[in-house]
């Protein structure tokens, strides 16, 4: 009798084992990360990437895709260590693409964005990225932000500050009827639409006839036309715009409550972007973010050099 009780109970808990595995597999969300990068730049992507690692979700599975343009093999064996259970780092060579650099104007330095354009060929069995620029920090599990349904939409983005610091510039190059201008260092990318609709060829076309272009970000606002779904703030908060503008300012602007205080708005972010000054130069001017960009960059240090 007592055989026959402890076979049911072993039966019991393996059924129990195989239930509960398949809930927490079922349970797992995949998110397929981007990044392009140069040598430069390297040292603050380990960073970005480092805060994406820490502030995941444990069932979370990422797949990160590193476009690298002359990264030294060192450099190239440092981020690949930093892959671990469920961080899946695969590292692609940036290939040249012919495109005059001289267009860029004040911009040739930040030439690697390019690769933004030809990203949907770098990744040809993704349908769906989420791309971060190099001078991010990732402050929440990315799930939610790539669970967002696009539809046949291009991408998903935030609004840039942009149009209202120079209004000039949206009409020039033709957007003013949207009246929607994305920052496109956070995007989340429907690389499927995208080929389908052979946008890489719009992009080099606009690219090869159009001189100070505002980077890559000109480009792909102008190609993507209006499909493109508005992201909140959260997603891509620049630091510029909310230390020159109050909250009732930009609560219109972004068409949703601004936090009072500019801690809070950055503690309130999913993702903190520094395209304007960057918090490991010497002349940057809010301690509050340098502390936290700090933070990141000791604890990268610390657990990956």
């Amino acid at each position: 009798m007592m055989k026959k009780i402890m076979k049911k109970v072993i039966i019991t808990a393996i059924a129990i084992a195989i239930i509960l595995m398949v809930m927490i597999q079922h349970n797992r969300y995949v998110v397929n990360l981007a990044y392009m990068v140069d040598s430069k730049y390297l040292p603050y992507m380990l960073v970005s990437l480092s805060s994406v690692i820490k502030n995941k979700h444990q069932q979370t599975i990422y797949n990160v895709y590193v476009i690298a343009k002359d990264v030294e093999e060192k450099q190239q064996k440092r981020l690949l260590q930093m892959a671990q259970k469920n961080v899946h780092i695969h590292l692609y060579s940036a290939v040249e693409h012919g495109l005059d650099t001289k267009h860029l104007g004040r911009f040739s330095a930040f030439d690697i964005a390019l690769q933004k354009l030809f990203i949907a060929d770098y990744l040809k069995e993704i349908n769906k990225v989420l791309y971060l620029d190099a001078d991010t920090l990732v402050q929440q599990d990315l799930s939610t932000l790539y669970k967002t349904p696009l539809g046949h939409n291009y991408a998903a983005a935030t609004k840039d500050g942009l149009m209202y610091q120079y209004p000039e510039h949206i009409t020039e190059i033709g957007l003013d009827w949207r009246n929607f201008y994305f920052n496109s260092g956070v995007m989340l990318l429907n690389l499927k639409q995208i080929r389908a609709d052979n946008i890489k060829n719009r992009a080099i076309i606009y690219f090869n006839t159009h001189q100070e272009v505002f980077g890559d970000q000109d480009i792909l606002n102008v190609v993507f036309k209006d499909k493109v779904i508005p992201l909140s703030y959260r997603y891509n908060c620049n630091s510029t715009f909310f230390e020159e503008k109050d909250a009732a300012f930009l609560s219109e602007f972004y068409g949703e409550k601004i936090p009072q205080t500019t801690k809070a708005v950055y503690d309130n972010a999913t993702i903190l972007h520094f395209a304007g000054a960057k918090p490991w130069t010497s002349y940057y001017t809010q301690p509050y973010l340098r502390e936290v960009w700090q933070r990141y960059a000791d604890e990268t240090e610390r657990k990956y050099h």
